[in-house]
């Protein structure tokens, strides 16, 4: 049966940069394994809604990945649009928002079906259902309307073997388009799950991956860097690591992936999310032998009271010695802030301030503090009368929060102005440590003259952020 599965990324600005979606890619090999014709309709550079309609057409089911509550509204549009194209096609909607709010996403677009969790199997059960004229009504992960009652069908256990999973299929990708359009590592995901309890993440994490931590053996990940080096020709890669926490893999996973790496001649370099717990001196040392070239840490705030309302379960001194490290082993270190917790005051941003000049990070990104549907931190903004807003989902982008300058929660300590002009106060630092960086500055001129184009949009950045604003707000 032919399968259409889309990316409904249209007319959509990427504030956190353009990145190919893996998790869609892996159900269009687990399809193609199982037999099925599979198109992937990505609407990332389409100029018209109906540039894709061809390859579309004649599928018997298409499936809509939808990332996020922010990009509802881009779904809708898509799938409508499909509705009219295919309207014999039975549609089905998965990823992260329909998998914490599969009956929402139901009522707010025209879906047949919603599968939520991991869908690898259960899309090649729908999809194998479907084409056999079988009943699909007792398929687990499929939630759907009967009778306008919501059934949610039993989760099937989560594979606990991720070596089993088949490699995201890379060559429908126009990584071409990607590459020019801004992309500038190819993603791969080593782990799934988060064992953490963090208030901004929780408990979507465990809805979409379950509550513990899978691995993927660096043998594995090999196999698929090899493949990805085969297929754009090349034998160096730049590759964000886009777990959420790469560094629970021990040091030893690291030793193993760097041997593995020289065997093939093959250079990496690569970046990664990590929290200031989980790394060690010794970890960073074999992280920085095998190709890593920055860490992003979730570093939040200077203020150990913040951080405990955030359950982060870190302290500003661990955060010190992991940057400490990274400096020592030539390791960039990114701090990712996040401002603006109703709990805040003036003080609790000064500690932070004051913190990033002592961590003296090599680059700084400030989100606003954003009441994700699906999270504690919402229903905690909405149970103590802080959320302003539930009805916007662009207002659900934390990175687009950042760019925009707006939040939709309210502060009883801070007025919103005084928030903004700490990311500004942080934006200037950032610049500066841009400039007067030997690091950076090496860095920067080694990207100018392979990659001009992204070196030219950074010092755009550092420029901006002189006068306190890094991003330049581009609004549709």
């Amino acid at each position: 049966m032919k399968v259409a599965l889309v990316y409904p990324r249209w007319d959509w600005i990427e504030y956190n940069g353009l990145a190919e979606p893996v998790g869609l890619l892996q159900l269009i090999s687990a399809l193609r394994n199982a037999g099925h014709q599979v198109e992937f309709l990505d609407y990332s550079f389409c100029s018209r809604l109906n540039e894709l309609d061809e390859k579309a057409a004649g599928a018997g089911l298409i499936g809509v990945a939808i990332s996020a509550a922010a990009k509802m509204s881009r779904a809708d549009i898509v799938t409508r649009h499909l509705r009219s194209v295919v309207p014999d096609a039975l549609f089905l909607a998965g990823g992260a928002y329909p998998s914490i709010f599969p009956g929402e996403t139901l009522k707010s677009i025209p879906f047949d079906f919603v599968l939520v969790g991991e869908a690898e199997d259960s899309i090649v059960e729908l999809s194998d259902a479907i084409a056999n004229g079988n009943d699909t009504s007792g398929i687990r992960n499929l939630v759907y309307f009967k009778n306008n009652e919501l059934v949610e069908n039993p989760r099937r256990p989560v594979p606990s073997d991720l070596d089993a999973l088949p490699f995201p299929a890379r060559d429908v990708v126009d990584y071409d388009s990607y590459l020019s359009e801004g992309m500038s590592e190819y993603g791969m995901i080593t782990t799934r799950g988060c064992p953490f309890k963090c208030l901004y993440c929780k408990p979507s994490t465990d809805f979409i991956f379950g509550g513990n931590i899978r691995y993927r053996s660096a043998e594995n990940v090999m196999e698929e860097i090899i493949q990805l080096a085969e297929i754009r020709s090349v034998r160096k890669l730049p590759v964000f690591f886009k777990d959420d926490t790469i560094t629970m893999h021990p040091a030893e996973w690291f030793e193993t992936l760097n041997h593995l790496l020289r065997g093939e001649d093959i250079e990496l370099c690569w970046h990664c999310n990590s929290r200031v717990d989980t790394v060690t001196r010794e970890k960073i040392r074999v992280m920085a032998e095998s190709g890593c070239s920055c860490i992003s840490f979730g570093v939040e705030s200077g203020s150990q009271k913040i951080l405990d309302f955030y359950r982060k379960g870190t302290t500003p001194q661990q955060a010190e010695e992991a940057f400490r490290w990274c400096h020592e082993f030539g390791v960039e270190a990114t701090a990712n802030l996040m401002i603006g917790f109703p709990m805040e005051n003036e003080e609790d941003l000064r500690m932070t301030y004051d913190h990033l000049k002592r961590l003296k990070p090599d680059d700084i990104i400030v989100y606003f503090s954003t009441a994700i549907p699906g999270r504690y931190i919402h229903d905690w903004a909405r149970e103590n009368g802080y959320l302003t807003s539930d009805s916007n989902p662009e207002l659900l982008d934390p990175a687009r929060n950042r760019a925009n300058e707006v939040m939709n929660m309210r502060l009883p300590f801070l007025e919103l102005n005084d928030v903004i002009h700490w990311k500004r106060r942080i934006e200037r630092y950032r610049s500066w440590r841009k400039v007067s960086s030997y690091n950076n500055i090496k860095h920067w001129t080694a990207e100018l003259v392979h990659h001009p184009g992204s070196a030219t949009k950074k010092a755009f950045r550092v420029v901006r952020g002189f006068g306190g604003k890094g991003e330049d707000v581009v609004s549709k």
